[in-house]
């Protein structure tokens, strides 16, 4: 396969695919109806359920979790026509945001390979951004889908919490979880949503003047030197194109992330994917997962997700994050959006450019070292409210790497987001 070099896959099977794609060309010829993917091939991360392959999440212990039934997203995709050209590598259990991954290989990016291609949803950026697959599935929970797709030079559309059914899909926090779509093209993220959702409409934007947002210190501080420079020269094209630019008064946009982040983790991680585990029909249980984990970081991480677990008062904590703190947060949000009329915010989705692949706790940021995790810190709020977000390549550092600007709207107002992203598409890039 061609770029086999970038390990992209966990699971691609040639024959399969080349015998489906046949049955696809004769079924075309037959005159029968066919979908509007129809024999479109396409990548889907490796924690997606597809009936008959083994979901592995990247981890020894998974090897051999095969599922009798695929996803409800897989299903929705394979209904109208697309083939399944593989399951993509992805950072172990999708809990991190690199694509080292020290059971199934690091997913090396396209730019350079002793560079991370971004996570959890590596592989299904990188096969997208080097042509062997037009379009792919991943999921988002801190950044996953957003990330990669910024770091390989690729569209990533992490939907409205709730869009997409999250049946099927092996689980970290279902509260921020979502899948979500990767492409080379807003319109093709607007084709993806539409087999996915039935929803077919493009809100009209009457050719107005797009007005968005520029949100604040939280997005645009420590930014690596050039993706700085980058962002100042985008925003004055766009504002020279005749969007108009709001620098509106900064949401407190890291508030939710401080008093959320906690009890959602120490709550739901454990319930949620022992649950998944149950669905899969196999023997193996949380405690097998947590055991087998094969990356030292991975397994650090998950000790701290859970070491809170049986804290007392976790219950109640957790009940007041899902009750008040994020109902308070995203109402903000939305009042914030709605005051200042905006359509959309839009900043850069990393602050740094891709990170080396042996960086795995620690990088560096204009000559400084800081956490690895600085890499999804623009990516987090839209997970706490529920909002869409998108990410587009529009500019790239002095050694070739792309960067990635990043429209989040309101939630539930994924048709208008995507409209305006396609507006920028067409009209300032």
């Amino acid at each position: 396969m061609r770029h086999a070099d970038l390990n992209l896959f966990i699971h691609y099977d040639a024959e399969c695919l080349l015998e489906n794609a046949r049955k696809a060309d004769e079924k075309q010829a037959s005159g029968e109806a066919v979908g509007p993917l129809h024999g479109v091939p396409l990548a889907i991360k490796d924690c997606i359920d597809i009936a008959g392959l083994p979901t592995t999440g990247g981890t020894p212990s998974l090897r051999d979790n095969v599922v009798q039934t695929s996803s409800p997203i897989a299903r929705k995709l394979f209904d109208a026509g697309a083939l399944l050209m593989g399951k993509t590598n992805l950072h172990e259990l999708a809990f991190g945001i690199t694509s080292s991954n020290e059971c199934s290989g690091a997913v090396r990016n396209p730019f350079n390979p002793d560079y991370s291609a971004g996570g959890s949803s590596s592989g299904s950026a990188a096969a997208v951004a080097v042509n062997v697959a037009p379009a792919s599935l991943g999921t988002d929970t801190a950044g996953s889908i957003r990330i990669p797709a910024a770091h390989c030079g690729v569209f990533g559309f992490r939907p409205s919490h709730g869009r997409l059914v999250n049946l099927g899909v092996m689980p970290l926090f279902p509260t921020r979880d979502t899948p979500g779509t990767i492409a080379r093209s807003v319109e093709d993220l607007l084709l993806l949503d539409s087999v996915l959702t039935d929803e077919w409409a493009i809100p009209d934007l009457n050719g107005r003047r797009l007005r968005l947002g520029i949100p604040g210190e939280y997005f645009l501080s420590d930014l690596e030197n050039e993706v700085a420079v980058a962002t100042e020269v985008e925003f004055k094209r766009l504002e020279a194109c005749g969007v108009d630019l709001v620098e509106a008064p900064p949401h407190d946009f890291a508030a939710v992330v401080l008093e959320a982040t906690g009890p959602i983790r120490a709550w739901e991680l454990p319930r949620s994917m022992a649950k998944y585990l149950k669905s899969c029909g196999g023997s193996t249980s949380f405690n097998d997962v947590i055991s087998g984990i094969a990356g030292s970081y991975v397994r650090e991480e998950f000790t701290d997700a859970l070491k809170d677990v049986d804290a007392p008062g976790l219950a109640e904590a957790y009940h007041r994050v899902l009750t008040e703190i994020l109902p308070r947060h995203r109402q903000h949000y939305c009042e914030y959006l709605r005051e200042n009329q905006l359509d959309a915010i839009v900043f850069p989705t990393v602050p740094m450019s891709p990170t080396k692949l042996n960086d795995k706790v620690t990088t560096m940021l204009n000559g400084n070292p800081v956490s690895i995790w600085h890499t999804m810190r623009n990516a987090l709020p839209a997970t706490f409210y529920g909002a869409p977000g998108i990410t587009v390549p529009f500019a790239r550092t002095h050694d070739g790497f792309p960067l990635g600007l990043e429209f989040d709207g309101a939630p539930g107002a994924d048709r208008k987001l995507l409209a305006v992203t396609a507006e920028w598409t067409r009209t300032f890039s």
